[in-house]
């Protein structure tokens, strides 16, 4: 998958704009992208930081972490050193990831000591 697709798969993470069955339909991979169910014990910010690293929510840190380090190796913008754009846009993708797991260690940290 290239980068710029990667970036559009996140955005549209974020955004959330079709169901499920119609990205499943259209031949794309859904992300999970939980409507108001707070009463579920389904936390929506973490639910996205989980799909931003393409793993299910609930999963261990370890696992995130594994997922976290694929995708850094996949995306990292030392690897796009030839084209600005795209070590632009790696850049921005690389600190969304790094964000993300950062945000999920931080939760399951919170978790463990509560």
């Amino acid at each position: 998958m290239d980068l710029l697709r990667r970036l559009w798969l996140l955005a549209r993470a974020q955004v959330g704009s079709r169901g499920r069955k119609e990205w499943e339909a259209a031949g794309e991979p859904a992300f999970e992208r939980p409507g108001p169910q707070t009463s579920s014990g389904i936390d929506p910010q973490l639910a996205q930081y989980y799909a931003n690293l393409e793993i299910p929510y609930g999963t261990d840190l370890e696992t995130a972490r594994q997922a976290w380090k694929r995708l850094l190796k996949q995306y990292h913008p030392d690897l796009h050193a030839n084209d600005l754009e795209k070590r632009r846009v790696a850049g921005e993708l690389s600190a969304r990831l790094t964000q993300a797991f950062q945000e999920l260690e931080r939760a399951h940290r919170a978790k463990e000591h509560s």
